[in-house]
């Protein structure tokens, strides 16, 4: 599906949120959250187009596999974080959306743990060289 489609169908359900958000919040909010399920099912092959362009980067460039998953996974936390806390806000919730963010943000930092420990080795490899 392409993006003018997917365009089309987010218009489509903002305007049956707002002409639900009256009469029935509850199912403004049901109704928002499958909008935004079916526009992620929509860009899923994209997503797995993505995926596949950075694998060949990580064996073209010789990353280990563990950086590459960990690239993967911070991605994917950001993605998911960001549309959870939208669901929330959307749902009244900010400070619960606040918080999926924080936790996303610290998650996101233990899991580039691994990363920073490998530009920090190469760094020092560089500097012995010298």
């Amino acid at each position: 599906m392409g993006f003018v489609q997917i365009l089309g169908l987010g218009l489509i359900v903002t305007m049956a949120i707002v002409l639900l958000k009256q009469s029935r919040p509850e199912l403004a909010v049901l109704i928002g959250i499958a909008g935004g399920v079916a526009i992620i099912i929509l860009v899923m092959d994209e997503l797995f187009t993505v995926v596949y362009a950075f694998y060949e980067l990580a064996e073209q460039t010789g990353l280990s596999d563990g950086i590459f998953k960990s690239v993967l996974k911070i991605i994917g936390i950001g993605y998911l974080a960001e549309f959870s806390a939208n669901i929330c806000l959307d749902a009244g919730s900010k400070s619960v959306g606040e918080k999926i963010l924080f936790a996303a943000k610290v998650i996101i930092m233990i899991s580039a743990l691994p990363i920073l420990q490998s530009l920090v080795d190469v760094i020092a490899s560089l500097l012995q060289m010298t």
